[in-house]
C-alpha cells in the first residue's frame, strides 16, 4: 500500500510537470505566432535553394495596398513605412523606383477586395515587383462603441470574416502576378497598455497566427511581425491617437521589413 501511494504521487507529479511544459510551450508560441506556420516539408537540399525574397532583376515597381497603416497615418513626415522601404530599396539599388500607394484610411478587408476588382488596380498589381499591404486592424477593432470597449463576440466574427478575405486577397494578388514578392505586415496591439489589454491580446495573437499559416501556403509571401516591437513600448511608438504608429514606430516597421527582404 505504501509503494502504491508513492507511485501515485510520482505519477501525479509527472503529469503536473508535463502540463506545465505544455502551458509554457503554448505561451512561447503565442508570443511568436510565425513559429506556428506549417513546415513545407522540404529536404535539406531544397531548403538550401530557398529563393531570394526579391526578384533577381531588382525592384522597379512597388504597389502598396490596405488601410491607414500603409497610408502612413500618424507619421509627421507623411511617408509611413512604405515610403521608408522605398527609399531604402532605392538607395540599395542605385536607381529610382516607381511607387503607387493605393491604401485608403479606414479600409477593411472587404473594402480592399472591392478595390482590387477595379481594372486599373489589377493592372498595377500585375506589373509590380513588390507588393506591400496591411489589413485587419479596422476589421478587428471597429466593432465597438468606444475605443477601449471590446465586444468579444463581434471580434470573433470579425476574425472569421477577415481570415476568409485575407486568403482571397493573397490568392487574387498571386493570380494577377505570379512573381512579385508580397509582404504583409501583421498586427501589433495598440491597446497593450490600456484597460482593454486583457481583451485584445489574444485576438491579435490569434489573427497573426492565422495570417502566417495562410501566407505559408503561397510562394513568395512574407509575413512581417510587429507585435513584439510595440509590446510595452506603446508610449514610444504610437501616435497621439493611440492607434497608429508615430514616426519612430513606422521607422521600426520599415527596418523590420527590410530585414525580411535581405
Amino acid at each position: 500500500m505504501r509503494t502504491s501511494g508513492k507511485l501515485l504521487w510520482r505519477t501525479a507529479g509527472l503529469l503536473s510537470f508535463l502540463s506545465f511544459l505544455l502551458l509554457a510551450t503554448g505561451f512561447v508560441l503565442a508570443m511568436n505566432p510565425q513559429q506556428l506556420a506549417p513546415a513545407t516539408g522540404t529536404s535539406p537540399a531544397e531548403s538550401a535553394k530557398t529563393p531570394a525574397p526579391l526578384p533577381a532583376e531588382g525592384v522597379r515597381k512597388i504597389v502598396a495596398l490596405g488601410d491607414s497603416l500603409t497610408r502612413g497615418a500618424g507619421d509627421a513626415n507623411g511617408q509611413g513605412y512604405v515610403g521608408l522601404v522605398r527609399q531604402a530599396l532605392e538607395k540599395k539599388a542605385g536607381h529610382s523606383i516607381t511607387f503607387t500607394n493605393l491604401a485608403i484610411n479606414g479600409q477593411e478587408s472587404t473594402d480592399l477586395l472591392k478595390q482590387m476588382s477595379e481594372a486599373q488596380v489589377k493592372t498595377l498589381i500585375a506589373d509590380a515587383d513588390l507588393i506591400l499591404f496591411t489589413i485587419g486592424g479596422n476589421d478587428l477593432f471597429r466593432q465597438t462603441g468606444g475605443l477601449y470597449t471590446i465586444e468579444q463576440e463581434k471580434v470573433a466574427a470579425a476574425i472569421d470574416r477577415l481570415t476568409t478575405n485575407y486568403e482571397e486577397i493573397i490568392r487574387q494578388i498571386r493570380a494577377l502576378n505570379k512573381k512579385a514578392t508580397i509582404v504583409y505586415t501583421s498586427l501589433y496591439n495598440p491597446f497593450g497598455n490600456t484597460e482593454a489589454a486583457v481583451d485584445t491580446v489574444q485576438p491579435v495573437l490569434d489573427w497573426n497566427n492565422s495570417a502566417s499559416q495562410i501566407a505559408a501556403r503561397y510562394p513568395q509571401v512574407f509575413v512581417v511581425p510587429t507585435y513584439d516591437m510595440f509590446l510595452r513600448k506603446e508610449q514610444s511608438y504610437l501616435y497621439t491617437d493611440h492607434f497608429h504608429p508615430n514616426t519612430e514606430g513606422y521607422s521600426r516597421i520599415a527596418e523590420r521589413i527590410m530585414q525580411a527582404l535581405e
